[in-house]
């Protein structure tokens, strides 16, 4: 694991980088799965995320999953929406505390089986349901199954119910390789990326119907995420979500039934990626060798690591068979 020290009681976070209260960043973080259906839109919370996945779900529309450390100071995190396995495998390489509301049946014997810290709200099919922290708001003109929120003050009262311990392991081997504190990298000579498309032009490919697109921006040296066609706004601020760096994590994956339910491999040894900061690319390959739950890290070609810009890490889950799909200009 990475040597990290305490300066002035602050410590640099495993998923960001940066520098921050030291009692924060030995915390495990939690991970929420989000609503990223048109219709559910805005999102409350997701710039407070350190890190974002999305990926494809049936119908090949994609959710989200927010990895947080800093959420106790939000008003509310969602709306919530339910869990499919692969996320809550990606969740694990974070050992990050899992909150989701509802799940396929294919991750069922999974959230019951003990081996994973989850907070789930709908209780069919599930021993222990968290009871404290989701909660329906009025949103006029959006469906109830859009209403459903995460609260703070809920979350950590239904944590120490469950009593889970919330400190981050001693031996935790580290996500991502930041920059150092106060520098960029650069990656000078390499391919410029402006515009990047998951899901090309659109389509149900199983990334393009949501009309994904991030825009960097050279003034503030990030990434401006658009979602199908419109600025990708947190409803608590207003503002538009932008990162710092994103990357492309090719997966195989496969369909299992005709409901179209998908499932992602989590681990690989070798599939490609492609990473994308300060308006470069990098082309590369990410490796997460071990048992579930070892973090995925990302390499050059030639074996170097891929070193990231701090703040936020947006993660695209690009199934292998439409990555032809892809556009990057």
């Amino acid at each position: 694991p990475p040597e990290r020290e305490i300066v002035d009681g602050k410590i640099r976070s495993f998923f960001t980088g940066e520098w921050i209260d030291a009692e924060l960043g030995t915390k495990r973080p939690l991970a929420v799965m989000l609503n990223n259906t048109s219709a559910a839109l805005p999102m409350s919370g997701i710039s407070n995320a350190s890190v974002i996945y999305e990926c494809p779900v049936e119908g090949r529309i994609t959710r989200w999953m927010g990895i947080f450390e800093d959420w106790e100071d939000l008003s509310r995190i969602g709306s919530v929406r339910s869990c499919r396995l692969y996320y809550l495998h990606f969740a694990q390489e974070f050992d990050a505390v899992y909150a989701h509301f509802g799940q396929a049946s294919y991750a069922r014997e999974a959230l019951n089986s003990g081996d994973f810290d989850v907070l789930s709200g709908a209780t069919a099919g599930i021993d222990s349901p968290a009871t404290a922290m989701y909660d329906r708001i009025s949103r006029p003109g959006k469906a109830t199954e859009h209403t459903l929120y995460a609260f703070p003050s809920g979350i950590q009262k239904d944590i120490e119910r469950k009593g889970f311990d919330m400190e981050m392991p001693e031996d935790y081997p580290g996500k991502f390789r930041f920059a150092d504190a106060g520098e960029t990298a650069e990656y000078e000579g390499y391919p410029e990326a402006v515009i990047l498309k998951p899901g090309g032009t659109g389509g149900k490919n199983g990334f393009g119907g949501v009309k994904a697109r991030f825009e960097y921006n050279p003034v503030d040296r990030s990434y401006y995420r658009y979602t199908y066609g419109n600025p990708h706004v947190d409803e608590l601020t207003g503002e538009q979500l932008a990162v710092a760096n994103v990357i492309f994590q090719y997966c195989d994956g496969n369909v299992l039934d005709a409901k179209d339910y998908l499932h992602f491999a989590s681990q690989s040894q070798g599939n490609r990626c492609t990473v994308f900061t300060n308006g470069k690319m990098i082309e590369g390959y990410w490796s997460n060798p071990g048992e579930l739950g070892t973090p995925a890290r990302y390499y050059e070609e030639n074996g170097q690591e891929i070193t990231l810009n701090t703040v936020t890490t947006f993660i695209c889950i690009i199934w292998n068979d439409y990555a032809q799909d892809v556009v990057i200009e």
